[in-house]
């Protein structure tokens, strides 16, 4: 029996991109040959009131400046020597330098770090550190060759040492939706049916440029006043991109969802699915749009092109131009390039990100 630490800041949602593919990994690790124990440097209401996966372990760290994280992090090499764990695998910078410390201390068997994104939370101190972690770290795990190629760019490791897993998908959830769903989804948030609905799923976070998508919705509106546009996503931008769609005078055609479990019934009643960020390394959302059948328009960052084929099942354009962002979505929608018609690649790139075939490269890293 292999057991595994996980070890992350925290959960706060099960919708979160790291977080969700995190959740994917525990719920379906094979136990008869793995034992699977999530480490939180803090627990979240969202833990304390709904996670069963697996046993979990509080870390007790919020901060590097108290003298009481010592104490803390010789408790959790101690955890790891009790509990016996042989692999440590860590999500986020701070878990990362946890994680990666704690497991080297402890002689654990091998230790594992994750790249899910490509640096935009990086100060040149947080480089550093991560570089002299990296003396100590078996194999990263980064989810797009874009990845890959900035982790051995930017922090030096060995190529040989990185091996991509894209996100996985449970395509089962994407199956069977009832007919009348997209005719019921909309009438649940007041759009009519037969008017083009186009859709973005992230949280309400800087990098995400909600803001840019905006500005091009606003361009899309006025050459169509019956598209709708919905965000599904929470966080702390929500209030200031409210009244960012009144100040463009948009807010008929705007709908904030939230968070939301519900996504491919979300998805189904969408016509264009869209990804503005700013930076990526590899989008859940993305996947679960060609899950959906949906063409996308989406700015061209991290592995997006190793999922978008431009002209084929999407358009790729370039970060921070909501001009060319609307102008693309606008073609889509008035050449009737919607989820019916447009020719999409799904089969190709799917095949990579079938849950079984992601947990299966997952076991057998833990396992060599």
């Amino acid at each position: 029996m292999i057991r595994i630490a996980f070890v992350i800041d925290t959960i706060e949602t099960p919708t979160a991109g790291t977080e969700k593919q995190l959740l994917l990994l525990l719920r379906h690790l094979d136990r008869s040959s793995f034992d699977p124990i999530l480490c939180v440097l803090y627990s979240s209401k969202w833990l304390d009131e709904h996670f069963n996966l697996c046993p979990i372990h509080v870390i007790d760290i919020r901060s590097f400046k108290k003298p009481k994280t010592f104490l803390a992090l010789m408790r959790f090499i101690r955890f790891l020597k009790t509990e016996k764990v042989n692999v440590v695998h860590t999500f986020f910078r701070d878990g990362n330098i946890v994680g990666v410390t704690a497991g080297k201390l402890a002689k654990v068997g091998k230790i594992i770090s994750s790249r899910r994104n490509q640096g935009y939370w990086m100060t040149p101190l947080d480089l550093k550190v991560t570089k002299l972690l990296n003396c100590w770290v078996d194999t990263i795990v980064a989810n797009s060759m874009d990845t890959k190629n900035w982790t051995v760019r930017f922090e030096g490791f060995p190529e040989e040492k990185i091996q991509v897993i894209y996100n996985g998908i449970d395509l089962k959830s994407f199956q069977n939706i009832p007919p009348d769903n997209r005719s019921s989804m909309r009438k649940a948030f007041g759009i009519p049916d037969g008017v083009p609905v186009i859709g973005m799923v992230a949280n309400l976070r800087p990098v995400k440029a909600h803001d840019i998508l905006l500005k091009a919705a606003q361009k899309v509106i006025k050459c169509i006043p019956e598209a709708h546009f919905v965000l599904v996503g929470d966080g702390e931008l929500k209030q200031k991109l409210v009244q960012m769609t009144n100040d463009l005078g948009i807010p008929e055609n705007v709908h904030f969802l939230g968070r939301r479990t519900d996504i491919p019934n979300i998805l189904n009643m969408l016509d264009v699915g869209v990804l503005s960020s700013s930076s990526e390394s590899f989008s859940n959302a993305l996947v679960e749009y060609i899950a959906s059948g949906l063409p996308v328009v989406c700015t061209d960052v991290g592995g997006v092109r190793e999922v978008i084929e431009d002209g084929v099942n999407g358009h790729v354009v370039p970060t921070g131009n909501h001009l060319l962002l609307a102008k693309k979505i606008i073609y889509l929608i008035q050449k009737g390039n919607t989820n019916k018609n447009l020719k999409y690649n799904k089969i190709k790139f799917l095949d990579l990100c079938v849950l079984n075939k992601v947990i299966t490269t997952y076991q057998n890293l833990y396992q060599n």
